[in-house]
């Protein structure tokens, strides 16, 4: 099977309908596939103003041009409109999930409507069904992954997204986890499961030169440390000492500035308890999950994914717990619920605040059961906390939780937090690449001016990549130039680096719309109060306000947006977006 293989399915669970038609060649040449094509077609489908919990929310999973061709390219991207924040909402799925869409020849799959009783959609050589999921329903992901792995990769939802919590989310086959509460969506739709299976071989457009560059890529994951040495030794707790040094690790709900025991839950701390074994994506050299092989004495069980950086976090330094096997007990009980770490546990962080005491370990565990099971803090710490009023103590954008990498002291990823399409979401732009990383150039992480025009383009760069879909982290090593190159080898299509660049435009261009429409407003462009100097308060250590509006303003310039960052008529034209 030669380059893009132009099918689009939709099925609508209300009326066990399934309709398959080929998908629009404009489409792909202005949005490639994944997170473009997802979003491109959330907009056409779904009023912005749309209820997330409605059956005509779509649930929109979509492949991309080089899915199961190119190394850390075999996911897929997962759209739709966030009932936690109420954005637009695109995941990157990771897994395997992606390749075997294109495998059957799928672009995107949209599901829509609310079906009579529990279902999955069953996906095998290009037949798409509507499964009965009674026997399913009330599983958590392990046993309905289980059940369901032999007839091909699985994402599915837990008892959270069953119950709608907020901060629920689909896991692809047991490891992959994702942000937005896109789980709840499949609950209110009764939707329990998606299982993809894919038997045609997949073979790029020209596979010499197609050859010649993967052989590149790969070297490039090797000459680059931060994947060849820290990843794929460590997976990302590789960033925990690093972080700690730079004092960049917020903790108790980020009041605290340093934590005291980075150490116990380092990578090399990890790595020296228990014997462990890689767990790659299909096709992936790096292998960055981290799979426990032995036992050590601190935790029995074998075979659990090591919890990533985001859960050392969440459940670590966040709630001053130093106690690795709490730690991944609680990253255990929420892939089996379908919920997400980081908002999991930064509303544990700020319920403690509001208690004003700590939680322990067994009380962390037993409010994550309650909150898998529907409590309320599976709301998210916007809503929970404005019952009791104290909203001042939700540490999220837009109502999205921000993760365990603290703004104040990188100051791109602060303006990088304030300005995503889906709220406190790292991934849109991972600043903290090149300012603590150093790549993939370096820049001073204690400033803010000059990073307006950098960020954009990082912006624009990560919705490229989404589009592909390439893994996350995979822009330490690509660039337009090598996407561009592998586009037109491995799926025949020509589009120039530049070309790439302004598709990543047209994308967030097209996603601040829809926020925009959905009645956001320059006023969500901003971080919580805390993290801001205010009345002397934070005095060299907080952001600067006045630097801060500056740096924004100075973006919405290079966004082409107004000073109260709507996109003009003039920039919407160029990028062929229609109000």
């Amino acid at each position: 099977m030669v380059g893009w293989t132009g099918k689009t399915v939709y099925v609508d669970l209300g009326s066990e309908s399934i309709n398959t038609v080929r998908t629009d060649g404009n489409l792909i040449r202005k949005y490639l596939g994944g997170r473009g094509l997802g979003v491109k077609l959330l907009s056409e489908l779904a009023d912005a103003n749309i209820d997330p919990l409605s059956p005509e929310n779509p649930l929109i999973f979509t492949s991309g041009p080089l899915s199961g061709l190119a190394p850390m390219a075999s996911g897929a991207v997962l759209t739709s409109k966030s009932p936690l924040t109420g954005t637009v909402f695109s995941w990157n799925m990771t897994g395997g999930f992606g390749s075997e869409l294109r495998k059957d020849g799928i672009d995107a799959l949209v599901v829509i409507g609310k079906a009579k009783k529990p279902s999955y959609v069953k996906i095998e050589e290009g037949n798409v069904k509507i499964v009965s999921a009674e026997q399913l329903w009330g599983m958590n992901v392990r046993a309905c992954t289980k059940a369901l792995e032999n007839k091909g990769s699985v994402a599915c939802i837990g008892r959270a997204g069953e119950k709608q919590v907020l901060i629920s989310s689909f896991v692809v086959d047991s490891i992959h986890s994702g942000r937005g509460g896109l789980g709840a969506v499949a609950g209110s739709k009764m939707l329990k499961a998606v299982v993809v299976n894919g038997e045609k071989e997949l073979s790029p457009f020209d596979s010499e030169r197609f050859q010649e560059l993967e052989i590149k890529l790969l070297k490039l994951f090797d000459a680059s440390p931060v994947l060849s040495k820290g990843l794929a030794n460590y997976g990302t707790s590789a960033l925990v000492k690093l972080l700690d040094y730079m004092n960049l690790i917020p903790s108790r709900n980020f009041t605290g500035k340093k934590t005291l025991f980075a150490d116990a839950l380092s990578g090399e701390r990890i790595k020296s308890t228990f014997e462990l074994e890689n767990e790659s994506c299909p096709g992936c050299p790096l292998g960055c999950k981290k799979r426990i092989k032995g036992a050590g004495p601190m935790f029995k069980e074998t075979g659990q994914i090591l919890p990533d950086y985001d859960s050392l976090w969440a459940f670590g330094f966040n709630l001053e717990n130093s106690d690795l096997t709490s730690v991944l007990k609680a990253d255990r009980i929420c892939k089996d619920y379908g919920l997400d770490p980081i908002s999991a546990g930064s509303v544990l962080g700020a319920y403690a605040e509001l208690k004003e005491g700590i939680i322990e370990a067994n009380e962390m565990e037993s409010r994550l059961f309650e909150i898998g099971e529907g409590g309320k803090l599976g709301n998210g710490a916007r809503q929970y906390l404005s019952g009791p009023g104290r909203k001042d103590l939700s540490m999220d954008v837009k109502g999205l939780e921000l993760g365990g990498f603290d703004p104040r002291g990188i100051r791109g990823q602060a303006l990088a937090y304030a300005t995503s399409s889906h709220g406190g979401d790292y991934l849109t732009a991972f600043m903290v690449g090149p300012e603590v990383l150093g790549r993939p150039v370096s820049l001073n992480r204690l400033i803010l001016k000059g990073k307006a025009g950098i960020l954009q383009v990082f912006e624009n760069l990560t919705a490229v990549l989404d589009s592909f879909v390439f893994c996350p982290y995979s822009g330490f090593a690509l660039n337009e130039e090598l996407g561009s190159a592998l586009l037109l080898s491995g799926a025949g299509m020509e589009i120039s680096p530049a070309e790439l660049l302004k598709i990543g435009e047209r994308i967030y261009n097209l996603e601040r719309m829809y926020n925009l429409k959905a009645g956001f407003t320059r006023k969500d462009d901003t971080l919580p109060e805390r993290l801001f100097e205010n009345e002397g308060k934070n005095e060299g250590y907080g952001l600067p306000r006045q630097e801060f509006e500056a740096a924004l303003q100075e973006y919405y310039h290079y966004r082409g947006w107004d000073e109260e960052g709507i996109p003009g008529s003039e920039k919407l034209k160029e990028l062929g977006i229609s109000l």
